[in-house]
């Protein structure tokens, strides 16, 4: 008889066990399932599990829609079970959460009367700690309260009907390689996974946590080794708890697997629904090495020429003399003797003398010279002959006697138009220095004048030779009429100055008066 007893008994508690057993699921996303939610908890397009938003001070529950066995109703000991999820929080700010969530086990569905915040959706004051609560619950929290003895604020722990944690340690995993503790961040926005595991034969409860790309370690971060059956009612709801406070919390569930009595199906973490961008969107590597490699390369090669033409520059670079500056330089830059005898080569050799090597003389169109001296055919062909220098030494005796410059821009005047109309209205020493006052011989300065007109021939013909300019100053031969001079202007009173030569011409001479650089003591 005592032995039918015994096999009935043991037949009865087979059959509860068998009953629990039924109970394993798995959910790789959470499209078409059939949850519990209340409060901010809902379920995206895309298949997430997304407990809690940006409205602040409220809580998020979802729940398995059906009660679960959890003790065998012979002898009233918890079952096994094991449970495994994948979870992220995005936080409104990137280094301060908004309080975290939590794996809970309770006798209803929805936890009534929780409160948000610091109580996670699980507790409210007056409840919190009360051993009629028959709550377990692995909470991932992530803001630090006095009131509850938290650790941190990015740590797990093992809540048994209140918040004041009866195991707990900052977040983080051991590695397979070396045993060390790993450190997460809990509001990184990062994937992570979660094993909670119970062994009714152990009586212990293990909790282990890792990112999304590393198996799960051997070693759990928290074991505690308690009977839960006094903490469990034989009927229970399972689920995912979570809260806002004054900063909120994204809290998402991808997803999720239990069973009991056996180890919970892995999540294929391919299968998972993805979470919404975080920050801006990712660019492609050739934004973000390419381009930069290019960027680089372009300043390189600019920097390159750069130097190159600074280099060069310098090469060629010409020492100007004082007088230069005054008048114009007047030799061949070191530039064109370079590309002219094909950088002094042999072939371009014509001696070598007491003075140095002599090399073919190099062409050049370049016109150089002081505005106003230049005699017209130069400023044309850019070759300088003797009649030239006769043209620049008219202007010269004319700037003396007149002390005014040959082209004054400011007032468009051109001297020798000056002082030819001078002349032709028959008061040609109108034209003198008004400086001199009555210090000067009228023949004299009438014979400088008229030369000056004379040496500024438009045709090159018609001017005397140096040697003849000598002897006209010096008296040796009287001056010829000029009343046929062919000048260079209009034989207006005033003709205008060229506006097209200042343009064209214009940056290879100087304004310096001649007279003003060889006279600078004063007449």
């Amino acid at each position: 008889m005592l032995f039918k007893i015994v096999l009935l008994v043991h037949i009865l508690s087979s059959l509860a066990i068998a009953a629990s057993q039924d109970l394993n699921f798995i959910y790789s996303g959470f499209r078409s399932t059939n949850l519990s939610l209340d409060g901010l908890a809902e379920l995206t397009s895309n298949g997430l599990l997304r407990l809690t938003n940006e409205i602040m001070q409220q809580t998020g529950h979802a729940f398995y829609p059906n009660p679960v066995t959890f003790k065998n109703s012979i002898d009233g000991s918890a079952f096994s079970f094991s449970s495994t999820f994948v979870f992220a929080i995005r936080p409104e700010y990137a280094t301060l959460g908004g309080h975290g969530m939590a794996f809970v086990i309770a006798p209803t569905r929805g936890l009534p009367g929780s409160l948000p915040s610091q109580h996670l959706g699980l507790f409210n004051e007056s409840n919190n700690g009360n051993q009629t609560n028959h709550v377990v619950a692995v909470e991932l929290d992530t803001r630090r309260n006095i009131e509850f003895n938290d650790l941190d604020g990015n740590h797990v722990g093992i809540d048994i009907n209140g918040l004041d944690s009866v195991r707990y340690a900052s977040a983080g995993y051991y590695s397979q390689l070396n045993g060390k503790l790993t450190n997460l961040t809990l509001i990184s926005g990062q994937r992570m996974q979660v094993w909670i595991e119970y062994g009714g034969m152990e009586k212990q409860l293990n909790v282990t946590i890792a990112p999304i790309d590393v198996d799960k370690p051997s070693r759990p971060l928290l074991s505690l080794s308690r009977d839960l059956s006094p903490y469990l009612n034989s009927s229970m709801y399972i689920g995912f708890s979570s809260s806002t406070g004054s900063i909120y919390s994204s809290h998402y569930v991808l997803g999720w697997s239990f069973k009991m009595n056996g180890l919970a199906e892995a999540l294929d973490i391919s299968r998972l629904p993805k979470l919404p961008r975080l920050g801006p969107k990712k660019t492609s590597k050739f934004l973000t090495i390419g381009l930069p490699v290019l960027c680089l390369s372009l300043v390189f090669v600019a920097v390159s020429s750069v130097s190159y033409g600074i280099r060069r520059r310098r090469k060629f670079a010409e020492v100007l003399e004082d007088w230069e500056l005054d008048f114009g330089p007047q030799r061949f830059k070191y530039k064109d003797l370079y590309i002219a005898t094909k950088g002094f080569g042999d072939k371009e050799l014509l001696g070598s003398g007491g003075f140095g090597r002599v090399y073919k003389d190099p062409q050049t169109t370049h016109v150089v010279g002081t505005l106003g001296y230049l005699a017209p055919e130069y400023a044309r062909t850019g070759k300088a002959t003797t009649s030239t220098d006769v043209f620049a030494f008219g202007a010269f005796l004319l700037e003396v006697a007149s002390g005014r410059r040959p082209i004054q821009p400011a007032e468009d005047v051109i001297l020798v138009d000056w002082v030819f109309a001078r002349w032709l209205g028959g008061e040609i020493l109108e034209a003198r220095d008004p400086n001199l006052g009555t210090e000067y011989v009228a023949e004299e300065m009438e014979l400088v004048l008229q030369l000056g007109l004379m040496c500024s021939q438009s045709e090159p013909a018609g001017r005397p030779s140096m040697r003849q300019v000598v002897q006209f100053l010096e008296g040796d031969t009287p001056l010829p009429d000029i009343s046929l001079l062919r000048l260079p202007a209009s034989n207006l009173p005033f003709s205008r100055f060229d506006d097209f030569a200042l343009s064209s011409m214009g940056k290879s001479f100087s304004h310096t008066s001649v007279a003003e650089s060889l006279l600078s003591g004063g007449r």
